[in-house]
């Protein structure tokens, strides 16, 4: 059961975490429906990690020019892209350490994920009439990384979704959707990282139960190989359907949270 459990949430995690619609709080449904206890936090590294490794893997050569040549200040589109994504990862990393507990802890109520699942759908629906505009991956300034890691320091909501509401912020600042789409998950590379080594840090205090390994190893696989297909989807598609289909899917979704809520008050 162990070893099924982390293939369905390295699948969810992997499908989720890349497409607008909100890992958190599809995460939160698996938990309600299937009478999981809270995940450890070994699997909850380990899939953040898994997803880690997809986005290495779809951006390795965007990161071995960000890197080579950002970093050396060869190529001033590659340090300026470098420089603005580094200033879009400190929001949402201040967030995370001071507010995650709490708001993971306060808004983990199946009404209030239901809300902002809809109300994040009806975003990417609006974001959807903005589109048009031109402005490229190259184009990005320090004040667009800014605008962004403000944004996406949202997600720690559950039912926000970081991919969702990084792109939504990218198309609004006048970035064509492949754009947005491209620099949400060049972001999330280091978000990601972070998450990972955090998890890992507390996990090196106590060591990872010998019982627990394969699990982990079950999850991250599943994380990747789902995650890198998830990803290539995006980037292969979303400039010919755009925002709405994944708007209307979050509305749908939203409503099936609130009719388990309802239930679950009922009973």
């Amino acid at each position: 059961m162990p070893a099924a459990r982390a293939v369905i949430l390295g699948v969810v995690q992997g499908l989720t975490e890349f497409l607008p619609v909100s890992s958190s709080a599809h995460l939160v449904l698996l938990a309600r429906l299937g009478r999981w206890r809270k995940d450890s936090l070994d699997l909850e590294v380990a899939l953040h990690l898994g997803c880690l490794l997809a986005l290495l893997a779809a951006f390795r050569g965007e990161w071995s020019w960000l890197l080579r040549s950002g970093l050396t200040g060869t190529d001033p589109n590659a340090r300026a892209l470098l420089a603005s994504l580094l200033l879009a990862c400190i929001p949402a990393s201040v967030a995370g350490v001071v507010l995650e507990r709490y708001a993971r802890g306060t808004f983990r109520r199946l009404p209030q994920i239901a809300a902002l699942t809809a109300l994040m759908g009806g975003v990417l629906i609006l974001a959807d009439h903005v589109l048009g505009s031109d402005r490229g991956l190259l184009q990005v300034t320090w004040r667009d990384g800014l605008v962004i890691g403000l944004a996406q320091a949202l997600a720690l909501l559950p039912g926000v979704s970081r991919s969702g509401v990084t792109i939504t912020a990218g198309v609004l600042l006048g970035f064509s959707l492949p754009a947005a789409v491209s620099f949400s998950f060049l972001l999330a590379a280091p978000i990601l990282a972070g998450a990972g080594l955090w998890g890992l840090r507390h996990l090196s205090w106590r060591g990872i139960p010998r019982g627990e390994r394969q699990t982990m190893a079950i999850g991250l696989i599943t994380a990747a190989l789902v995650g890198y297909f998830a990803i290539a989807f995006m980037l292969r598609v979303i400039a010919h359907i755009h925002l709405t289909p994944f708007g209307l899917y979050r509305l749908l979704f939203a409503l099936l949270l609130w009719r388990l809520a309802s239930t679950r008050q009922a009973d």
